[in-house]
């Protein structure tokens, strides 16, 4: 009984310590052609994209208008209702919109 209650601290203790990713909610889109891509902002204010089975980890950067992230290879733009991802595969992602 002992070694029971103690394997269910432990895993109690294990539970408390995992690691997690906070963030916000996935944003769906839709681009011309038929691509489409997700994203979602980390709790450190980066940018995660999700297209054609990769996953992208971009700062953001300054931009003239919307918000821009980039990692130097792959660009991520949102402004308004719209969104563009260069660089990426599965491309082009052009005239994005959420869906």
């Amino acid at each position: 009984m002992k070694k029971l209650a103690l394997a269910a601290a432990l895993l109690a203790l294990a539970a408390c310590a995992s690691p997690t990713t906070p963030g916000g909610p996935r944003a769906d889109w839709r681009c011309d052609g038929g691509a489409a891509f997700s994203m979602r902002l980390t709790s450190e204010g980066n940018a995660e994209v999700f297209a054609a089975g990769q996953i992208y980890h971009l700062p953001g950067v300054q931009a003239g208008s919307g918000t821009r992230y980039t990692n130097g290879s792959v660009e991520y733009w949102e402004h308004g209702d719209e969104a563009m991802l260069n660089g990426a595969r599965g491309g082009p992602y052009t005239n994005c919109r959420r869906g």
